[in-house]
């Protein structure tokens, strides 16, 4: 039986593209401005950075991306170069300021939490809570970021672990917050679900020796991928409430 279910954040609880495409976008657009191009090409090269960076502006999700393939980053890293070099721009100012405006992209998310359309999750984690499953939150963002995340989408009161970059434990796929979550609630991990998006939570959820694990293809939308690290595989966080083992009838 499962006791608790970790679920990750962006590209779980609500699709990765069409809230961080725009920024992104907007992000990228900005750095190549401070280059001496014309309108045309930093138009082009930041399109370039943002397929590469794995989410663009059509609210596309590119699975190979370098924020849902750790793995690839240095074939990402060496495209941008290439792509810069062909653009007569110097590389390594290139990734100082893309990786400077990155390191800082939702410092300002407050007015873009106003105005986004997230999945109605709240029914979701309040049918957990009602079985008395244990949720718990791990992302990769900070804790005050996280936090307005949570409180947008109406589950910040639903949630009662919750470990981020700055938390003090190993990011994921190290397994440590599910060690955590496992001895402040005397848990087996047999007793714990992973909900994410990428092969990181699945890893994630495999190294914390959890009971099960279910994808979502609202983040790096690689199905294939996702299949062969997963137990179950479902469109959206809100297609969950069929999955037999989340939702097992009593």
């Amino acid at each position: 039986m499962i006791k608790a279910v970790i679920f990750d954040k962006d590209g779980t609880l609500f699709d990765y593209a069409a809230f961080w495409g725009p920024i992104v976008s907007r992000n990228a657009l900005a750095g190549f401005s401070r280059f001496p191009l014309d309108e045309k090409k930093i138009d082009e090269m930041a399109y370039k950075f943002e397929v590469i960076s794995g989410v663009d502006r059509n609210l596309v999700n590119h699975p190979n991306g370098i924020l849902f393939r750790h793995d690839k980053i240095f074939g990402n890293v060496m495209r941008m170069v290439i792509a810069s070099m062909k653009a007569g721009l110097n590389p390594f100012k290139v990734a100082k300021v893309l990786l400077n405006l990155m390191d800082h992209v939702s410092d300002d998310i407050d007015e873009d939490l106003k105005n986004a359309h997230f999945p109605d999750i709240r029914p979701i984690f309040q049918a957990l809570k009602s079985r008395g499953i244990v949720i718990g939150i791990v992302t990769n963002d900070l804790t005050v970021s996280a936090m307005k995340f949570l409180k947008a989408l109406k589950i910040d009161d639903l949630v009662d672990f919750l470990r981020c970059r700055d938390s003090g434990c190993l990011s994921k796929p190290n397994p440590e917050a599910i060690k955590e979550l496992r001895k402040l609630y005397g848990l087996k991990g047999k007793e714990i679900a992973m909900v994410g998006d990428t092969k990181i939570d699945m890893v994630f959820g495999r190294r914390g020796h959890v009971g099960y694990r279910v994808a979502v293809l609202t983040g790096s939308g690689d199905e294939k991928l996702l299949r062969r690290h997963s137990d179950a595989v479902y469109p959206t966080i809100l297609d969950i409430t069929k999955d037999p083992v989340l939702f097992e009838k009593s």
